[in-house]
């Protein structure tokens, strides 16, 4: 079933469009996420986060991934949109992609508790005057960086790449869109098989990954656009058809003549 040849609903029709808009603002934040990454490497202790967050505040926030915080915000409305697309013809399975992608979400952000805590923390410790606190202060910093590299993101990761193949493999065989999106979309789901927080080879598929992910993205933009643009042509068909068409049986109207 080709999706760029039927409506959809209307009541869709602004989610839909808001998720082909984020996904044009997560693709081109994409470079400017891998350049900080590489520019900038992010510190390795607790104390090295601190130093950051003293000298440079907001680059100790892109270091701990303020940047994609906000992608994965903005996937919100992609993961609705893939659901209202994908459940007209595989309901169960849309539906269980959807949910997935979310608890995703919800994970990475409950990881995520790090990106603003350090910065709290880190102007604690450069006024704490006595050694208990200033050893308080960063074992809790300690904990933050373990839940932020720790089992909660590498489920996240998991989940994500879980719903991103539920979506593509239903979207393959139901040829929504075509082929290709969902094809790149399987791609992209295999690549998020390794977690970032793997060591080094997590690092590496982690990068490589982002090729195939901004690939989906821009493909999934276009066939939102489009689904858009053919769904306006074909509720404005269905009006003129309804408007110009006269159920059988039904008698023209009379004219009344004056006498």
């Amino acid at each position: 079933m080709d999706m760029r040849e039927t409506g959809i609903d209307s009541g869709w029709r602004p989610v839909i469009r808001f998720a082909a808009i984020s996904a044009i603002v997560v693709t081109a934040m994409i470079p400017l996420q891998a350049a900080i990454f590489l520019l900038w490497p992010p510190p390795t202790t607790t104390l090295g986060y601190f130093a950051l967050f003293a000298d440079h505040p907001l680059l100790g926030l892109l270091d701990l991934d303020l940047l994609l915080t906000i992608d994965y915000l903005l996937m919100i409305p992609l993961y609705i949109a893939l659901f209202a697309v994908v459940e007209r013809t595989s309901r169960g399975w849309a539906l269980v992609a959807l949910v997935v992608g979310l608890l995703s979400l919800g994970l990475f952000f409950v990881s995520r508790e790090a990106t603003f805590s350090m910065w709290q923390l880190s102007s604690q410790y450069a006024v704490a005057d006595h050694a208990a606190d200033r050893a308080a202060l960063t074992a809790s910093a300690q904990t933050l960086l373990t839940l932020y590299t720790g089992g909660t993101f590498g489920l996240s990761y998991l989940l994500g790449a879980a719903s991103t193949l539920i979506f593509s493999i239903v979207m393959v065989r139901r040829r929504i869109f075509g082929r290709l999106p969902g094809a790149v979309g399987i791609a992209t789901g295999v690549t998020m098989l390794v977690p970032a927080n793997v060591g080094t080879v997590g690092v590496v598929v982690a990068m490589l990954s982002l090729i195939p992910t901004a690939w989906w993205l821009i493909l999934l933009s276009r066939s939102f656009f489009r689904l858009l643009r053919t769904s306006t042509t074909h509720n404005r068909r269905q009006q003129i058809l309804g408007t110009t068409t006269r159920v059988p049986g039904d008698r023209p109207p009379r004219v009344q003549s004056r006498p």
